[in-house]
């Protein structure tokens, strides 16, 4: 991240250049940062968010795994803009033109229209009504209004029985009880309006020193056409790679800690063991199961 005073300074460093030329200057060192062992194809993406932050985003792939799994750079970039608290994006740099399926990913922010993507040598903005018209929008899925991605979302989830006994069992662990709190509140903020499957995931990796592990999390992201949606692993290394968490590849992940409701018509768990059995064979996955409250009902206590 480069924060909005540096930010500053570079434009004033270029004072013959345009903001969106300085924004695209940056994809080059940003793509050195991602992660393509099967298509050796680096792509780079920065977004100057409404903050006046600067953030990066990469391509992430999981070799020996699906292709579908991979992590598209613009994902990368608003998952960045998401963990950090960002509520909106100005303009976005690309290194080329994005796919149809990141396209149809931006169509979940606020202000979609409004946002500038910037790619192509002439580096002159473009908008997503351009890129995707006549597009399927939130709207096509749901009548009344709701909280759009990096708005706030409140979602009514707590751990089940279950998973307190678990997270209890486990107290002497800090990097597994950070995890699974993690995780929880990953589920409680993640941004499922489609399916209403709330879930959260975090990663724990073995890169710190003590032995005691680094962690990193994320949530569920849906996409109203569904298959651009990103699973709780994803958010998670999304966060992890960014952070520098994997410096050392996948290898890295110790442990991954799933929250999800047992029955959902939505499951990550089956998806996640496939992952790791490519990536990360010595990862163990501990899923803990949620429930739901109403809001006529007290909120179970947190373990």
């Amino acid at each position: 991240m480069l924060p909005a005073a540096e930010w500053q300074q570079l434009l004033a460093a270029h004072p013959g250049k345009t903001p969106e030329e300085v924004l695209f200057s940056l994809i080059t060192p940003a793509s050195k940062l991602a992660r393509p062992p099967i298509s050796g194809y680096f792509v780079g993406a920065v977004a100057l968010a409404g903050s006046g932050n600067v953030y990066v985003g990469v391509n992430i792939e999981f070799p020996g795994t699906a292709l579908n799994n991979s992590i598209h750079g613009e994902q990368c970039l608003l998952v960045n803009c998401l963990h950090a608290g960002e509520t909106s994006i100005r303009a976005l740099a690309v290194s080329a033109a994005p796919c149809g399926h990141c396209r149809q990913f931006y169509s979940e922010i606020k202000d979609a229209d409004e946002l500038e993507f910037i790619f192509g040598r002439d580096a002159r903005p473009k908008f997503l009504n351009d890129l995707l018209p006549e597009r399927f929008t939130p709207a096509d899925l749901q009548d009344e209004p709701f909280p759009l991605l990096l708005e706030r979302q409140s979602n009514p989830v707590a751990w089940s029985p279950e998973a307190e006994a678990v997270v209890a069992a486990r107290r002497g662990d800090a990097a597994f009880a950070r995890a699974a709190a993690e995780a929880l509140a990953e589920a409680q903020k993640c941004y499922a309006p489609y399916t209403r499957c709330h879930s959260g995931a975090a990663i724990i990796t073995t890169t710190t020193s003590g032995g005691g592990g680094g962690v990193h999390s994320g949530g569920y992201i849906e996409s109203a056409a569904y298959n651009p949606s990103l699973s709780p692993f994803h958010a998670a290394v999304v966060a992890a790679v960014t952070a520098g968490g994997l410096p050392g590849g996948y290898e890295q992940i110790r442990e991954v800690v799933l929250a999800e409701r047992p029955g959902a018509p939505v499951q990550h768990a089956a998806n996640i063991r496939l992952l790791l059995a490519a990536v990360a064979p010595g990862a163990a996955l501990t899923v803990l199961p949620t429930s739901t409250f109403t809001s006529t009902s007290p909120k179970p206590a947190a373990a």
